[in-house]
């Protein structure tokens, strides 16, 4: 619901940014069950192209966190036995796709898909500061 009306809202409060936390996590309670997957898919396919066209129509970049599931046996991930909860919808209703990871005190991001950009990875740290590369947060005995 509240994404039907979002066009209002970005416009009222000339929003440049939305972000939607966890966009899977509703769905996932929702929806449990292999019966019900397709449905599940189908309205999160829904909810991820208005996300898409909001973004294209006012001109706000659209920023959605999603889980991710252990898949141990899959071998085309990352690498790392994760796959996105929501499948392959996830994968191509987004343009960048980038990976979170807590690494000890610091964070790790991962581009995993990007239309210009290389799979990479940079390490950065969350402070009182702000956000932070590692090479300013200090030195590794700081950690």
């Amino acid at each position: 619901m509240i994404i039907q009306d979002l066009g209002k809202s970005i416009e009222e409060y000339r929003a440049k940014l939305v972000i939607v936390d966890s966009i899977i996590a509703l769905h996932r309670t929702e929806y449990t069950g292999r019966g019900t997957l397709a449905e599940r898919q189908q309205r999160l396919n829904i909810m991820l192209h208005k996300l898409n066209r909001l973004a294209e129509v006012h001109n706000i970049a659209v920023v959605v966190t999603n889980q991710v599931q252990s898949q141990p046996d899959d071998f085309f991930s990352d690498g790392n036995g994760l796959r996105p909860t929501g499948g392959n919808i996830m994968a191509h209703a987004t343009t960048y796709r980038i990976f979170l990871r807590k690494a000890g005190p610091t964070r790790i991001a991962i581009m995993i898909d990007s239309p210009c950009h290389a799979y990479d990875q940079t390490r950065f740290a969350i402070t009182e500061a702000g956000v932070q590369d590692v090479q300013d947060f200090g030195r590794a005995s700081e950690w």
